[in-house]
């Protein structure tokens, strides 16, 4: 991820993104609660409240450079806190914004 970030100094485009992980897809799920519907039995919807997921990062620079990752509920600490020194390191390669001069309108009383 790193070398990413520095790769970047050109001009290349690093995007991170990082979403919830679940190892079923949605037609399984709807197949599942379609069968427990079916025979009668309760749809346990308090099971996911307390249940702990893992985060897929993928991470995505320029058309050659792709990863991802699952990162476990426990590790989830360690890894944002290596982001954050990465992102930290590398906040150099940001440009500032061009900013166009802003004319002030004269106020005219009437």
């Amino acid at each position: 991820m790193a070398k990413a970030f520095e790769d970047s100094k050109t001009s290349k485009t690093v995007y991170l993104t990082m979403k919830r992980h679940s190892y079923t897809t949605k037609k399984i799920k709807a197949a599942e609660e379609a069968s427990e519907r079916a025979s009668g039995d309760a749809v346990m919807g308090a099971d996911d409240k307390d249940k702990e997921y893992p985060t897929l990062v993928r991470l995505n620079s320029g058309t050659k450079t792709k990863l991802s990752t699952l990162v476990q509920p426990q590790d989830l600490d360690r890894f944002m806190v290596q982001y954050t020194n990465i992102i930290k390191i590398n906040m150099d390669n940001l440009k500032k914004k061009e900013r166009k001069k802003a004319t002030k309108a004269k106020k005219t009383t009437a």
